[in-house]
């Protein structure tokens, strides 16, 4: 049953007939029902389904980073998830259908022009336990010294994410990264990336490495 917004003579939302009214962002839209489809995908086009479920399904989980990470990004055409998407998939898959990869070291978690992080490195010498460190220098121009610096470390065979579990400054220059006892022998990545104190202004994103965990 479709439902009138404003009232006999404005829009609507539902179904009427073979037509369905819907809005986003205020703009409304009319839209036929789609058709049930017959014709088998083509290669190309299970390729690029491919590519959107193995990246997808890596972003999923960081939906509240991203938030930060692309605060100031010009969502007013697409939903911000699916700006980071289309960054992602540009970027950070790889390889042949039906064989894709995520390259890591291209993975984009934030975009801005506030210093990025400098000198970056990642260790995981200790069970349960990882370390990344930076460059904490600042210049005149840009950045300073208490930007707050986010971290993720994630575990490739068990598709887990861990960060830290405090705020932790740019002047800190490193920062502990808990993970849990059974990452042991397997393989890590890092990212990070710092914000303003007011979270006006945002870096870009720093790999860190890989490493495998103690």
């Amino acid at each position: 049953m479709a439902k009138f917004i404003n009232g006999a003579n404005g829009t609507f939302s539902g179904k009427v007939g073979s037509v369905i009214g819907s809005s986003w962002r205020s703009i409304h839209y009319l839209r036929g029902l789609s058709k049930k489809r017959t014709k088998p995908f083509s290669e190309a086009q299970l390729a690029q389904q491919q590519r959107f479920g193995l990246i997808g399904e890596f972003l999923l989980p960081l939906k509240g980073l991203i938030e930060i990470g692309f605060a100031n990004a010009d969502a007013s055409r697409a939903t911000l998830f699916n700006l980071v998407m289309r960054e992602n998939l540009l970027g950070a898959v790889t390889g042949e259908y039906p064989k894709f990869t995520i390259d890591f070291s291209n993975v984009v978690l934030s975009q801005g022009s506030l210093l990025p992080p400098r000198g970056v490195d990642i260790v995981a010498d200790t069970p349960g336990q990882v370390v990344v460190s930076w460059n904490p220098g600042v210049n005149a121009f840009s950045g300073h010294a208490d930007d707050i610096a986010y971290l993720l470390v994630y575990n490739e065979e068990q598709g887990l994410f861990a960060t830290t579990e405090v705020a932790i400054e740019r002047s800190e220059g490193q920062a502990e990264v808990l993970v849990d006892d059974d990452f042991t022998g397997q393989t890590g990545h890092g990212w990070l990336f710092f914000t303003s104190r007011d979270g006006r202004q945002i870096s870009r994103t720093a790999y860190a490495g890989e490493v495998t965990f103690a």
